[in-house]
């Protein structure tokens, strides 16, 4: 069961957490070529090929994104594209970055300034998927209550770590709207996603889950409220929101009436549907801090382990002397083999 508290419901942060785009338009030829120069030498040395695209410094990768053979990536947005007529040119998939620290509109923005710098002729935006999240304390949903929710979709699936609920998710993945409720603390935690907390805010208690209400909303799912461009998306975030809390999905209070429709509404759904839907946002490098702090927390247990263990042949006590008596055998193993430790971190580097 997720944990329990007495007090009223409390929104930590809520607004669009994940915005796909594509993009019609004409791609120049001469990208094309670039791009395929580019993705063999990529798959070659299986190493991605930093350049440009019009202008901005991108990684393209040896290997495509689905259906589009060309792939590149830039720290706000992941970029495919192709010369298939059958498919939008481009398809833009914005990251985590650039919604929660530039905000949806600004990021919309970039991606504008991206493809007219390219030379993506006639390039016209539209939104292929929108996800509206809303997070929460002080909402304990117990796993028992999974036929409290009445919904427009007949599949539903529950998750359980240890025997603690930990997500319920409602719909098909992919169809025209699928909704997640869910521990976002655990998974964010699991992910390493440490910069949530400092877009939670002062209200965030750590000692308390965070539950996260979310509604993914596909192209046909959009298309049902006449959603095609960003800026169409960003002007019926309230209606996609009611739509999705006041009809697809509610929580109720289960009665004697065998029309699970018609039972009340339970209080804590009626603070859901009143979510504010303003977009929380933090500066980039807090959150680039909270990515690498989350690395390295997910990696300290690993770390600690072989450097124990390195104590004992090296006849070492504490971190410093384990540390100093590590240099010497780092620095033979270099020799050894030929590659540096700093050529190595640069090898890191360019393939992550």
């Amino acid at each position: 069961m997720l944990l329990t508290h007495p007090s009223a419901p409390v929104e930590l942060a809520s607004g669009i957490d994940a915005l796909y785009l594509s993009a019609r338009g004409t791609v120049p030829q001469m990208l094309l070529d670039e791009l395929e120069q580019h993705r063999t030498t990529a798959h070659d040395t299986e190493t991605p090929v930093d350049t440009t695209l019009g202008g901005y410094l991108v990684r393209v990768l040896g290997s495509g994104w689905g259906k589009y053979r060309y792939c590149a990536q830039h720290e706000l947005a992941r970029i495919g594209i192709t010369h298939s007529e059958r498919l939008p040119a481009v398809r833009i998939q914005p990251t985590a970055l650039a919604l929660h620290s530039l905000g949806p509109a600004q990021t919309v923005l970039f991606v504008r300034n991206l493809l007219d710098a390219a030379g993506v002729v006639d390039a016209t935006l539209s939104v292929s998927r929108l996800d509206l999240h809303s997070d929460w304390q002080h909402l304990p949903i117990d796993a028992d209550e999974r036929t409290s929710f009445v919904t427009y979709s007949d599949r539903r699936a529950l998750y359980e770590v240890d025997d603690q609920l930990t997500g319920l998710n409602f719909g098909k993945r992919g169809g025209a709207v699928y909704a997640r409720v869910y521990d976002k603390t655990r998974e964010s935690t699991d992910h390493g996603h440490d910069y949530w907390p400092k877009l939670w805010g002062p209200a965030f208690d750590p000692n308390l889950p965070v539950i996260r209400i979310e509604f993914e909303f596909t192209r046909d799912g959009l298309r049902e409220f006449g959603v095609n461009t960003p800026e169409e998306a960003f002007d019926m975030t309230g209606a996609l929101w009611a739509y999705a809390t006041h009809q697809w999905l509610t929580l109720r209070i289960p009665s004697g009436d065998e029309t699970r429709s018609r039972w009340p509404l339970d209080p804590r759904w009626a603070a859901v549907q009143r979510s504010s839907l303003v977009g929380a946002s933090i500066p980039a490098e807090r959150i680039r801090a909270g990515e690498h702090a989350g690395t390295l927390r997910k990696m300290l247990p690993a770390l600690v382990g072989y450097l124990t263990g390195a104590a004992l042949p090296l006849g070492t006590h504490d971190i410093d002397d384990t540390l100093d008596a590590l240099v010497p055998h780092l620095v033979a193993h270099s020799q050894q083999t030929g590659v540096s430790f700093a050529d190595r971190i640069s090898d890191k580097r360019r393939r992550s």
